[in-house]
């Protein structure tokens, strides 16, 4: 087999593993993966995610830049919409309500950083995100600040609440914020 088509697979079960770490994270928490587990989810060899990921924070490290990665794209994409805190109110609805154990993994992950300052650095990434996107509508960094904060904070209530925000009610108090 070439050097090619080994890194390929080896491509494949790296995205395999962290898909698999996103989904017992969903389903069982973070302190439920181990490098055994991950494997086993994945449908790898159990000695994969240890040859992949050389700890665990390693591994949640991953999983959270992965979802971070999603959520990056979607909100470029938004940036681009012409009503885009209509759109970013949609979206963070939508994506509620279509992916709650995903929401709830990725908050489980990012609190983990509070812990864990291996994952620090991944767990910004998500707050820079947003602050790009608000940035575009406010300079004042305590705008800025307030927005990103009273998102995380929103999502939170959903998620303990397991209530979808109202989209119109997003909208409008983001609106309030940036003044």
């Amino acid at each position: 087999m070439s050097a090619d088509g080994r890194r390929a697979r080896g491509e494949r079960a790296r995205a395999a593993l962290i898909e698999a770490t996103l989904r017992v994270v969903e389903t069982e928490g973070v302190a439920a993966v181990a490098h055994r587990r991950v494997t086993r989810e994945a449908g790898l060899p159990a000695s994969s995610a240890a040859y992949h990921f050389e700890s665990i924070d390693d591994l949640l490290e991953a999983a959270l830049l992965h979802a971070d990665a999603s959520s990056t794209a979607a909100l470029q994409a938004i940036a681009a919409i012409p009503d885009p805190i209509r759109a970013l109110s949609e979206w963070l609805v939508k994506d509620f309500a279509t992916n709650r154990t995903r929401c709830v993994a990725e908050y489980e992950l990012f609190l983990q950083a509070a812990r864990r300052p291996a994952l620090r650095t991944a767990a910004l990434r998500w707050m820079t995100d947003l602050a790009v996107l608000v940035r575009r509508w406010s300079d004042d960094e305590l705008v800025v600040t307030t927005v990103c904060a009273y998102v995380d904070g929103l999502i939170l209530q959903a998620l303990v609440l397991d209530e979808a925000p109202d989209a119109d009610d997003v909208a409008q108090t983001i609106r309030r914020l940036i003044g």
